[in-house]
């Protein structure tokens, strides 16, 4: 009998090795989503953060990402690796405070952790380049969020210096993460039990966060109060695929369906509340809110979502506290297989969604080094150091930032900077989906014509080139929609001071029509 293999070997060393097994777990569903995206070429955001050597960084993220630079130069294999060492170290503490704060089986912590790391909302935070910038001010935020939760459950000098030096380092060099002390605070307040609570012991974080906000005001007097741009994205955690063009401009053109729909949220949130019955759902929503009351200086793109790497934290404390309600679900006798194949499905959904998302930023990074050989070799030939005109200078493509004129504006080891001026923001399609047409080309005036698709599907927000006789003010040139039909649109462009460039490069390159 000794000799029969074991069939049931997984299910054996999951109850005897709950944490190893989990954590391997979480090692395994990480790499399915982002192995296919280990080598994406720099996009967006990353050249600036590339051409400055990290020096705009906070501290801990500056140090790391200049030691980056040093040693990876133009591999984009090396800095992927980092994030996702990192995006792995936010997994795991995820996993210990979920397993702590909701006291519920292990695998609740392992589904806390796979939800969040594969959200879609935060997709930048790994796969640009310098993902470090979300990623690091999160792993500490996590890191002194669980020390505190060790902390409460067993005071001690030691455990208070460590819990506070955790916060210190989350906090003090990250404006963002100021906020956590109001976390700390409904923690203590909402989760720790009656018989344990002990407010004095918020006292030395309150101060370390005073000290903080007197170190950033600027920063923080920068972000406003403006509760759209603060609480707003919020919704892109429970729903992370975007608006639709149509359902983004309808809310910038009525603001007030913005409350209507933030009141909606808070009364199912209340119903929530008390049915759970469990001290960590409200304490997660409530947390989740928190956290932002010190973040708001990026915008969030309500269509393709750039700028949701800054929702990590909040997304953190969302999956605990979706995860309790999933165990106070668990409760009903009726509800276990259910519940179990509910959370089954939703995990396949967000690791099919990210998947995507990989593939989306492949191709753009893709286009991108394409684009940066033919400027570049335009730039040499005929007439060199004359300005480049970017036409259209992509934007987005299915959440990726491909922002063109950001990938020639520095000096990286990823390329030179050249002179370029954009002359037409437009998102990005695949070839064969949009055309792009040259009908006319002049000193002082040219029109573009656009075909394929709408003009509110491709104009970025806040969709000023989405109407008929819509008018954009750019910095170098006066952009007007002069007709528009049910798919296509002809854009007139006029040279505010100057002429219009005359060499003209975009990825794909546009044609050219034989009037021109």
């Amino acid at each position: 009998m000794q000799n029969i293999p074991d069939r049931h070997f997984l299910p054996r060393l999951r109850r005897r090795y709950p944490m190893r097994y989990d954590t391997v777990a979480m090692l395994f569903y990480l790499l399915v989503v982002y192995v296919w995206g280990l080598r994406i070429h720099p996009l967006g955001r990353d050249y600036a953060v590339l051409a400055e050597r990290g020096s705009g960084l906070p501290f801990p993220a500056r140090v790391l990402f200049s030691a980056e630079m040093r040693f990876f130069e133009a591999n984009p294999l090396g800095y992927h690796l980092v994030n996702l060492a990192l995006l792995y170290g936010c997994m795991l503490l995820l996993y210990h405070i979920v397993c702590r704060v909701v006291a519920g089986p292990k695998w609740l912590g392992l589904l806390a952790a796979v939800l969040f790391m594969a959200n879609p909302v935060h997709s930048e935070s790994m796969l640009n380049l310098g993902g470090i910038v979300d990623l690091v001010p999160c792993i500490l935020a996590l890191a002194a969020f669980l020390g505190y939760v060790v902390y409460a459950a067993d005071p001690s000098l030691l455990k208070a210096i460590a819990a506070l030096a955790l916060f210190a380092l989350a906090a003090l060099p990250h404006p963002d993460n100021l906020a956590l002390v109001a976390a700390l605070a409904l923690y203590e307040a909402v989760a720790v039990k009656r018989e344990n609570r002990r407010f004095v012991r918020l006292a030395p974080f309150l101060a370390l966060g005073v000290v903080g906000s007197a170190i950033h005001w600027q920063t923080l007097a920068t972000q406003g109060l403006s509760p759209a741009r603060k609480f707003a994205p919020l919704y892109f955690i429970f729903y992370p695929v975007g608006f639709l063009p149509e359902t983004a401009r309808r809310f910038v053109e009525h603001p007030s369906l913005g409350w209507v729909s933030a009141g909606v949220i808070a009364v199912l949130l209340a119903l929530v509340f008390r049915k759970a019955r469990h001290p960590a759902v409200p304490f997660g929503f409530l947390a989740m809110a928190a956290v932002r009351l010190s973040q708001g200086t990026r915008a969030v793109d309500p269509v393709h979502l750039v700028g949701g790497g800054q929702l990590l934290l909040a997304n953190a404390f969302f999956c605990l506290a979706l995860c309790a309600v999933f165990f106070r679900m668990m409760a009903h006798p009726k509800w276990p297989r259910i519940v179990i194949g509910g959370t089954t499905l939703l995990g396949a959904v967000l690791l099919g969604l990210q998947i995507r998302s990989v593939c989306a930023w492949r191709h753009a990074g893709s286009q991108v080094r394409t684009f940066q050989a033919e400027a570049a070799l335009a730039a040499a030939t005929e007439s060199p150091g004359e300005t480049l005109g970017l036409i259209p200078n992509y934007q987005y493509y299915v959440g990726a930032p491909m922002c063109l004129s950001e990938s020639i504006a520095y000096d990286t080891p990823f390329g030179k900077a050249l002179p370029a001026t954009s002359l037409l923001p437009l998102h990005y399609d695949k070839p064969g989906r949009v055309e792009v047409a040259i009908e006319a080309w002049g000193p002082r005036t040219g029109r573009v014509v656009v075909k394929g698709k709408t003009p509110l599907e491709l104009a970025p927000w806040p969709y000023r080139l989405s109407r008929p006789h819509n008018v954009h003010e750019a910095a170098h040139v006066r952009l007007k929609v002069v007709k528009a039909d049910a798919d296509s649109y002809v854009i007139e462009v006029t040279a505010k001071r100057d002429v219009l460039p005359r060499k003209l490069v975009s990825a794909p390159t546009p044609s050219f029509a034989s009037g021109q």
